[in-house]
């Protein structure tokens, strides 16, 4: 596996190579998923998003004008799996059955590669009780399976600049070329996500828990060529830390509204106030 765990704080983030099982998994979950982005919405909205189990659910977003958010997507997290299963027993569909099956699959044979991460973290940054920390919130991690409508521009940004909430997140499958990240220097450069391997990227509790050691990573999405038409799929496991502060969103507001990298600067303790 290709770690090179002091990338992430060097350079915001860390590439490592799926096995086979694993990306197999994540295959049959995005071809799960396109199928059931195929489906009629009022099926799809069977399942509406819920924040009673962090997040369970699906929504979409159909915004107007300049930079909209214009997507769909669909949240699962192991604490909620309950709760889905006993929607699809209400509507009865194969394709629904199949996306159910294997995103379950997938988010329990996440955890092994999150845990194993975080012990490296802990062991180089030398943050005490991390890794069991990631273990018992292990219930909370969450897969987001995404999917970017067409008629875009070429360059346009679709999924604004910002920073994720939880402690790090998992890019698992981006269907195109397009994510990219402002490096601490302060430039857009492009993330290698390669059709094998997963990027991890730190998120606002990791800067908190870190004490400024590791910045969360501002972030964005721009339309490609290939996706400016039919669109973009994407993946991605956001890792919440169960007895770490959660960012104050109800008095800072949205992290999509906040200047790229304003966090890069900022003191641990003006960090800290942050959160609640």
């Amino acid at each position: 596996m290709n770690t090179h765990i002091k990338d992430f704080a060097k350079k915001g983030f860390v590439v490592r190579e799926y096995t086979k099982d694993i990306q197999s998994l994540i295959n049959n979950s995005v071809i799960s998923w396109k199928d059931f982005c195929n489906l009629p919405l009022e099926i799809k909205q069977g399942f509406p998003y819920s924040n009673g189990a962090d997040g369970v659910g699906y929504e979409i977003k159909e915004g107007n004008g300049f930079r909209a958010d214009r997507k769909e997507n669909f949240d699962m997290t192991i604490l909620g799996s309950e709760l889905i299963q006993n929607s699809v027993g209400v509507v009865n569909n194969p394709t629904v059955d199949t996306f159910f099956r294997d995103i379950t699959k997938l988010i329990n044979a996440i955890k092994p590669i999150v845990v194993d991460f975080a012990k490296q973290i802990e062991a180089e940054y030398g943050l005490p009780h991390f890794a069991q920390e990631i273990d018992e919130s292990s219930d909370r991690f969450f897969i987001r399976f995404l999917h970017y409508f067409g008629d875009r521009e070429t360059g346009e940004e679709i999924a604004l600049p910002h920073v994720d909430q939880s402690g790090f997140t998992l890019h698992l499958f981006e269907s195109a070329k397009g994510l990219q990240c402002l490096n601490y220097d302060g430039m857009w450069t492009d993330v290698p996500v390669g059709p094998n391997q997963t990027v991890i990227i730190p998120a606002m509790q990791m800067q908190l828990r870190s004490q400024g050691k590791i910045q969360a990573l501002c972030h964005r999405v721009v339309a490609s060529a290939d996706t400016t038409v039919k669109g973009r799929y994407s993946a991605v496991c956001f890792v919440q830390f169960k007895n770490t502060l959660r960012y104050d969103k109800a008095k800072f507001g949205r992290l999509q509204e906040k200047e790229p990298g304003f966090n890069y600067g900022l003191s641990s303790n003006e960090f800290s106030k942050l959160f609640r």
